[in-house]
């Protein structure tokens, strides 16, 4: 491969990454907008900054609580298979 082969090649993945990145920041632009309009139609008026935080916070908590439930679920399934309990409680394994 050539030097000119090379710094096409290269152009074109830096091309790609950049393209890539405007993608997700078009994403993160609409996303950020449909939050807006949410909240505007929710308090009937123009959210603050700091109530879309607080909006941005309330989101982030109900996603790990839904992660944590679903991870104590998890554990309790794996402890049930470890230790040969049924879905009752009772003991396969003596």
């Amino acid at each position: 491969m050539d030097d000119l082969e090379r710094l096409l090649n290269r152009m074109m993945g830096w091309a790609m990454v950049f393209t890539a990145q405007d993608m997700v920041m078009s994403l993160v632009e609409k996303m950020i907008e449909a939050e807006k309009e949410v909240l505007t139609k929710t308090l009937g008026r123009e959210p603050t900054h700091e109530e879309r935080q607080f909006y941005r916070d309330l989101q982030w908590q109900k996603s790990n609580r839904e992660n944590a439930r679903q991870s104590e679920i998890d554990r309790e399934k794996i402890r049930r298979l470890v230790f040969g309990e049924d879905s009752g409680g009772n003991s396969k394994a003596g």
